[in-house]
């Protein structure tokens, strides 16, 4: 395995190749699993068991990838990989950090402090792109279809707060590891959200067809044939996007600063296990460090790959990892058989 790549597989499988001990840091910004309610006695039954919980139904936007948070085996093996005395910076939602906390505590890794990041949007405060989508009902439109005198009783009330702020976990490797120092010294941070150009830097040619990639020539042809069945109820318009199409991007200004924050002076190797559409790692690099980035969906490693790319200006020289030692002991017992009959 080399370094400076993106990865498209799953990670719990990429990290179990990856020799122990090798990484600085992770910075990443797993799935908040913002998914219907979960039966915590059994997804804790599942975890203590040494199981993996699969959560039925799917997240954030109803992409599947989002339908529940990484569980304890992931974070044992980012704990595995990462160096004594390092630390992991973890995105999270408000509603499922207690789960993000639980499942790396049962991992084996020391929660060390919080970090809460916010910024200002259209005159209310808000993380990151403050438009978030609130799960709120609004009472007074609900009861409108009901009775107009009792719904302008209820006008402004709703069933749940707008997305305010995502905290970010640190955990540490080691017990006598202090946690790291902002260069304010706050455990606070206030950032706006990801500018378009930014999101899109690098990644112009890449052209979209219901989340596939595809060429610029078929872009064309089918964005013509939208325009020219306009008005037509019999046609399916094809679903077109350009650029980077990733639902959630996190402001590269923010990811610097937690970059800064989490890597020692010297030239580092820093990884993020759902890079997502790369954020993380274009900060690294632009930090002069090392990454490796893995993520489960190929349009997200295509999208995070251009946007690296923009960001470093060329192809940056990689290293090959040591290849994993692994105990006879822990080998399933199929492959340590299969091993012994070759000599």
């Amino acid at each position: 395995m080399q370094t400076n790549t993106v990865i498209n597989g799953d990670c719990l499988e990429v990290l179990r190749a990856m020799p122990d001990a090798c990484v600085h840091a992770v910075v990443t910004d797993p799935p908040y699993g913002l998914s219907k309610e979960p039966d915590m006695r059994e997804v804790l039954r599942h975890w203590l068991d040494g199981d993996d919980y699969k959560h039925k139904g799917s997240g954030f936007m109803g992409r599947s990838w989002d339908s529940f948070v990484p569980g304890p085996k992931i974070w044992e093996e980012v704990m595995r990989v990462l160096k004594p005395g390092g630390h992991i910076f973890s995105f999270s939602g408000t509603r499922t950090y207690d789960l993000m906390v639980t499942a790396m505590r049962i991992a084996g890794a020391e929660v060390r402090d919080k970090i809460d990041v916010h910024c200002d949007f259209s005159s209310y405060i808000s993380y990151m792109y403050g438009s978030g989508f609130p799960k709120s009902l609004s009472v007074s439109k609900a009861l409108d279809k009901k009775n107009d005198d009792e719904a302008k009783k209820w006008e402004g009330y709703g069933t749940a707060l707008k997305p305010a702020s995502e905290p970010i976990a640190v955990f540490s490797k080691g017990e006598d590891t202090e946690p790291p120092q902002s260069p304010d010294g706050t455990e606070f941070y206030y950032t706006a959200k990801t500018p378009k150009k930014e999101r899109n830097a690098g990644c112009e040619d890449l052209y979209w067809c219901d989340g596939t990639p595809i060429d610029k020539p078929t872009y064309e042809t089918m964005l013509a044939e939208n325009e020219s069945h306009k008005g037509d109820k019999e046609f399916k318009a094809h679903k077109l996007a350009q650029g980077n199409v990733h639902p959630t991007i996190k402001p590269l200004k923010l990811c610097r600063y937690l970059v800064k924050m989490v890597m020692p002076p010297e030239r580092g190797l820093i990884i993020d296990p759902f890079c997502g559409s790369g954020s993380i790692l274009c900060a690294a690099v632009l930090e002069g460090h090392d990454y490796i980035g893995i993520d489960i969906e190929e349009s997200s490693c295509q999208i995070a790959r251009a946007r690296v790319l923009h960001h470093s200006g060329e192809e940056l020289e990689s290293t090959e990892l040591p290849k994993r030692k692994i105990p006879k002991r822990a080998m399933p017992n199929k492959i340590a058989k299969k091993i012994l009959r070759s000599f």
